[in-house]
């Protein structure tokens, strides 16, 4: 600790920014995705949100099932039960039901959002942690910490992950153990030593990554698959071949144990993963060869944009270049180290971005595209791929600067290489947070939820789509501001008999969009009476809002 107190001090500091960073875009958003909207009403659910046709709703109803209600808190087998009719299993929403049983009868983003900061925070210390031991394996204590505070200083200034802290879902956390895993493996290939320090973390977060997204599942699959080359061909712990094997299956053992023990303990999973809508719909896009190029052409582009600031060309470029004059110059030297001597000795670092590269191109197949918002599913390897390029910059350099006759580790070429590929992604991040990169914040949401407000007692209609009832929620911060709704199925537009719209001289109307639209609307004016004239306000993702008045 004394040895490291300027360090921590810079890290320490650099993390208090970066939270003040995200606490600020948490001021700012004003609205929720629909998938956020389930979160806090899958976690805290009352009744169950159902429209009841040709009923009127009250709003408290509405605006209870996304909240702990008095008395109703810490529910954890209600939490558990509700995911097992969904597709996801249930940690995170575990965690978040948690949070909202602290605060009963309040329905906030900042529940969410002091969740996923928590969250970020503790990501954050193992991705510096991970970057320290990964460079440090190779370049010596110092260069580690270095790698750390630039591997860092990327991360946290990142418009997807702070992102993915605005977003009341479970990916801050998925990355969360996905970095975990890796440092433990990381922290094991530099000791060479496996013991209970390494297979209880291991276990631990195998448990937990994969009752927290199936997606954990893939990035396990490759890194356990590499290890496993790695244990039985590897030369470093000079094993007997016998020794080998026993190694391979005791790890085998461990992974797979910790994942059937997740199994047993949630059997759900394995309906959702190969019955459920999301596993069948996925299972299909994987297999389907002809979207490959595209699909990878959409994540690429989005990593380019939100993780590299538009510069991921730039920074491919120098690696490449940096790569080609290393192998150059090494043609010149003396024989030195074997080849397979220098693959074990990056052994930390090629076996977790082989698990990494696996893992983008199964979830760049199998994700949801819903544009820019499918950063998330990309997001848990988001902070390794930035090492990577940190840690690939400093090790081309120094490598360089050694075969020019400098000394490994202690070049300062190297460092300056490292600093100015760090500022050029920064600067590009900085230029992304300027320019509205950070998602999910629907800042366009305060108009609209100020309008209801300010109409809160106006009598509204809400024709839905009976097969779609899910889309009505879309708009719940809108709807709670309301007295009550009233809601009519699609399906049945005959007239609708309502004192309340006859004496109104003012409705409103939220009409999903449709081949039954115009007579929703129509139905609407004859509740209302005779004379009155519907005009249009407002487009909404899935419905739109109208006047009617007389």
């Amino acid at each position: 600790m004394r040895q490291n107190k300027k360090l921590y001090g810079i890290l320490g500091l650099l993390l208090a920014l970066q939270l003040a960073t995200a606490w600020y875009f948490g001021t700012r958003k004003e609205g929720f995705h629909y998938d956020e909207y389930y979160s806090y009403y899958s976690s805290n659910v009352t009744y169950g949100l159902a429209p009841t046709d040709r009923e009127w709703k009250d709003v408290d109803e509405i605006r209870s099932e996304f909240m702990v209600l008095p008395g109703e808190g810490f529910r954890f087998r209600d939490v558990v039960r509700m995911q097992t009719y969904d597709v996801h299993p249930p940690l995170y929403y575990l965690l978040l039901h948690g949070v909202c049983s602290l605060t009963p009868g309040v329905f906030s983003k900042w529940s969410a959002i002091a969740l996923n900061l928590v969250l970020f925070a503790a990501s954050w210390c193992v991705l510096a942690a991970l970057a320290a031991e990964t460079v440090g394996a190779v370049r010596g204590r110092k260069a580690g910490q270095g790698a750390a505070v630039l591997a860092c200083l990327l991360y946290g200034f990142n418009p997807a992950v702070l992102s993915g802290v605005m977003m009341a879902r479970m990916y801050i956390l998925l990355g969360f153990w996905v970095m975990l895993v890796t440092w433990v493996h990381v922290r094991a290939l530099r000791q060479n030593r496996r013991g209970r320090s390494f297979y209880l973390p291991t276990m631990a977060a195998v448990y937990a990554g994969f009752l927290t997204h199936y997606y954990f599942a893939v990035y396990m699959f490759f890194l356990a698959a590499v290890m496993e080359g790695y244990l039985l061909f590897g030369a470093v712990e000079q094993k007997t071949r016998k020794q080998k094997w026993k190694d391979c299956f005791v790890y085998g053992f461990a992974i797979v144990g910790a994942m059937a023990a997740a199994v047993a303990s949630y059997p759900a999973c394995l309906g959702h993963i190969f019955r459920g809508y999301r596993g069948t719909e996925a299972m299909g896009e994987f297999l389907n060869a002809a979207n490959t190029a595209g699909r990878f052409r959409f994540f690429a582009g989005l990593l380019n944009q939100y993780v590299f600031g538009s510069m991921l060309p730039a920074v491919l470029l120098v690696l490449l270049l940096a790569a080609l004059t290393a192998w150059t110059l090494s043609k010149r030297r003396p024989a030195g180290e074997k080849d397979g001597q220098a693959v074990m000795r990056y052994r930390v670092l090629w076996i977790p971005m082989a698990a990494v590269g696996g893992y983008f191109v199964v979830v760049a197949k199998t994700a949801l595209l819903t544009a820019e918002e499918a950063n998330r599913y990309q997001l848990p390897v988001y902070g390794l791929l930035l090492l990577f390029v940190v840690a690939g910059t400093f090790l081309l350099a120094d490598r360089i600067q050694a075969l020019l006759g400098g000394i490994k580790g202690q070049g300062k070429a190297a460092w300056v290489m490292t600093a100015a590929m760090a500022a050029f992604l920064l600067a590009g991040q900085l230029g992304g947070l300027c320019r509205g990169r950070v998602l999910f914040l629907y800042e366009e949401d305060a108009e609209s939820v100020a309008f209801a407000r300010q109409n809160h007692d106006i009598p509204v209609l809400y024709f839905y789509n009976g097969n779609l009832t899910w889309m009505i929620w879309d708009d719940s911060l809108e709807l709670m501001q309301y007295d009550r709704i009233y809601f009519v199925n699609m399906q049945d537009v005959s007239p609708i008999d309502e004192e309340i719209l006859k004496r109104a001289d003012r409705v409103l109307v939220y009409a999903a969009r449709g081949e039954h639209s115009a007579q929703a609307l129509a139905c609407a004016q004859a509740a209302v009476g005779e004379g009155a004239a519907v005009s249009p306000l407002r487009e909404l993702l899935y419905c739109d809002l109208y006047e009617v008045r007389k």
